[in-house]
């Protein structure tokens, strides 16, 4: 009976308690779609930093990341992958011979980072062929063949089929140049990759600098779940102690700290706007309660007990809150799966993001887990809100308050 007598005194001023539900749900809605934002913008960096960049583990000789010294190279690297490849849980496995170059052409120079790979091994690890804006991915037989980024495309004034002369270290120290001609030029997420990465053939690279046939700079793996990256890393590691296996988290710190933080800075957010959502519900339900004065006073003079009319003051704050709320994520529910199927387009301002290692395409997402704490969090905070108003209530005197107005 109580339940459905404060679920009616909440819609007996519709204009006052709409305003209050539309705040609530508006507010809510604002705040949660900001948070898939984030949300999205982060697991779209993390995607294609592990499918683009690193995969999810690489292994490598420990110091070879710190200073990229061609001697640190892993022998036997095929019989390697041959192991890594009957782990479960591993989608495929490629080696990758990196070493540090000066790239030249009539127009310029850039310092980069040259990938030697097998082509086809490397398609299963890395999407990079298919991040191609022109040309094609080693498709020719022909020798010397490199793709690059187009931010380094742009740096070096070159376009399709144009030469590039790469200046290399041999094993022996000495120094020797390549010409490679332009077969692809492909564009990622992170400006600093595209000017930095390029790729070419690892036996046109072997060639050029002596180095071993069978031995590889890094052996990248990629996982069929992100989430067994801890546990196939600690399983990779005890078959190979001698090397350093990394997973994506050492291997991108700052994205460790995003993937570990993201959730709490949303929920801190939504919070926020809950506690300024609630000083309206505490307004809303005060003016309720004094533009009751009279009834509540009646109530009490009858002999209901003050525990009562308390009960169902805070029933009609939740039931106003609650209301919003549910209101609020349902929009949010249907915008954040919307957008998550068809993205945002920032395309205007990816030259910015872009620096910044963002796509310019976001994927608004949020988890189940989520909505949980958020529906625990109106409960909590409707209740709040609604003690200053019911304890006002209980307070009056019914003598009193059956006098005045």
């Amino acid at each position: 009976m109580l339940i459905q007598i404060a679920w009616r005194n909440v819609w007996r001023n519709k204009t006052r308690s709409m305003v209050i539900v539309v705040a609530v749900a508006l507010g809510l809605w604002g705040g949660i779609f900001s948070d898939a934002f984030m949300q999205g913008m982060t697991e779209q960096q993390i995607y294609s930093s592990i499918h683009t960049e690193t995969g999810h583990i690489q292994l490598s000789q420990k110091g070879f990341l710190v200073n990229h010294d061609m001697q640190l190279n892993i022998r036997s690297a095929d019989s390697i992958k041959a192991v890594i490849s009957n782990i479960p849980g591993v989608s495929a496995v490629a080696s990758v011979t990196q070493l540090s170059s000066m790239a030249s052409t009539s127009s310029g120079s850039a310092g980069i980072m040259i990938n030697g790979i097998d082509p086809q091994q490397q398609s299963k690890v890395s999407d990079i062929n298919r991040q191609l804006v022109t040309g094609d991915y080693f498709k020719s037989d022909r020798a010397n063949l490199i793709v690059i980024g187009q931010q380094l495309a742009d740096k070096l004034h070159v376009k399709l089929h144009s030469r590039i002369v790469l200046t290399l270290q041999t094993t022996a120290g000495d120094i020797v140049y390549g010409a490679f001609k332009i077969a692809g030029i492909f564009h990622t997420h992170d400006s600093d990759f595209d000017k930095q990465m390029v790729f070419v053939r690892k036996n046109d690279l072997h060639a050029l600098t002596g180095f071993p046939q069978d031995a590889a700079s890094l052996v990248t793996v990629l996982l069929q779940n992100t989430d067994d990256t801890k546990k196939i890393t600690a399983t990779i590691q005890h078959k190979f102690p001698g090397l350093q296996v990394q997973g994506w988290m050492q291997l991108s710190p700052m994205l460790q700290v995003l993937s570990g933080t993201i959730t709490q800075m949303t929920i801190i957010f939504v919070a926020i706007i809950l506690i300024a959502l609630a000083f309206g519900i505490v307004n809303t339900m005060l003016m309720a309660v004094l533009d009751r004065t009279h009834e509540i006073g009646m109530l009490l003079s009858i002999g209901m007990r003050p525990s009562k009319v308390f009960t169902m003051i805070m029933l009609e704050t939740i039931f106003l809150s609650v209301t919003g709320a549910a209101l609020g994520i349902a929009i949010s529910i249907g915008t954040v799966s919307w957008f998550g199927h068809t993205g945002i387009n920032l395309s205007f301002i990816a030259e910015g993001i872009n620096a910044l290692g963002y796509s310019s395409i976001v994927y608004p997402s949020l988890g189940i887990d989520f909505y949980l704490a958020l529906s625990v969090m109106v409960v909590v905070i409707a209740l709040i809100a609604g003690l200053f108003p019911a304890r006002h209530a209980i307070r009056l005197k019914p003598a009193e308050a059956l006098r005045g107005n």
